[in-house]
């Protein structure tokens, strides 16, 4: 037995050796990040066909689950992950949550305090800062992931009002800079976010795209027992902001009014080929 469970740690011991050789990367090629524009611009048509704010809007089985219980509730929001381009890997996921006994107002006092942000998301930033903002809905972060890797990225977000009781929000990597050895786990990542006030609590939907290297299979199996998962990495996101909303006594600070103003908003380029 003894035997068995050495030769099994021995195995998997030369695995995690083998894994970050296996995942070496490169920033992505030019017909890799036109690819992934065509993937975005293709999966923006979508949602804003969507006939439902929420997708718990319409579907009341999803809804009970989320009333009924804390967990995050993850779907692919496109078919089966990941999805193949040319020269990498689209993940794309969506995670949905309830949180009772909240309003709209501390929600998005908690999402706007970019200075202290990683001071809730724990589990998956260890620092981030604002770096300008313009108005009350369009801001630029820095942040440093955790997971998948230890990653440095700035995002240019930007907030719009759907009505008294529902926010929108998109938010688009400008920079993706892996710290130490480049693996490709993630190149870009592009989240976008939707809250609504019920009359017991705040529903929270994201959903995040994210370009990867393009890994074989036998290598994505490897990463997926590692922990390595763009469905992963956005769960924890969620799950942190229930956290950090029902904790009692914590408060969150609105952004300064001090901060250097923005340019203009971030746009991905457009699709110039096939799109998805």
């Amino acid at each position: 037995m003894r035997n068995t469970i050495r030769a099994q740690s021995v195995a998997w011991e030369l695995c995690l050796a083998a894994l970050p050789l296996a995942l070496q990367g490169q920033p992505p090629k030019p017909e890799t990040a036109a690819a992934f524009e065509c993937y975005v611009g293709a999966a923006e048509a979508r949602m804003a066909a969507r006939k439902s704010f929420l997708l718990a809007d319409g579907d009341a089985a999803l809804n009970d689950r989320l009333v009924r219980g804390p967990q995050v509730q993850t779907i692919p929001a496109n078919g089966v992950n990941p999805h193949k381009i040319a020269g990498g890997h689209v993940w794309d996921w969506i995670a949905t949550v309830f949180v009772p006994g909240v309003n709209l107002d501390r929600t998005m006092r908690m999402l706007q305090d970019y200075d202290h942000r990683w001071q809730y998301f724990t589990d998956t930033m260890s620092s981030s800062r604002l770096l300008c903002r313009t108005g009350d809905d369009h801001f630029r972060s820095a942040m440093r992931m955790k997971e998948p890797s230890v990653i440095d990225v700035e995002s240019d977000v930007v907030w719009e009002k759907v009505d008294t009781h529902r926010w929108r929000c998109r938010s688009y990597s400008t920079s993706v800079q892996e710290v130490g050895k480049e693996h490709g786990y993630v190149q870009r990542i592009y989240t976008y976010w939707r809250l609504a006030e019920a009359e017991k609590g705040v529903y929270i939907e994201g959903e995040g795209i994210e370009l990867s290297n393009e890994f074989n299979s036998v290598t994505r199996a490897l990463g997926s027992m590692m922990g390595i998962s763009a469905e992963k990495s956005l769960r924890h996101s969620v799950e942190s902001m229930r956290a950090a909303l029902l904790k009692p006594g914590l408060e969150f600070s609105r952004p300064p009014a001090g901060a250097p103003e923005c340019g203009p908003p971030f746009h991905p380029a457009a699709c110039s080929g096939p799109r998805p």
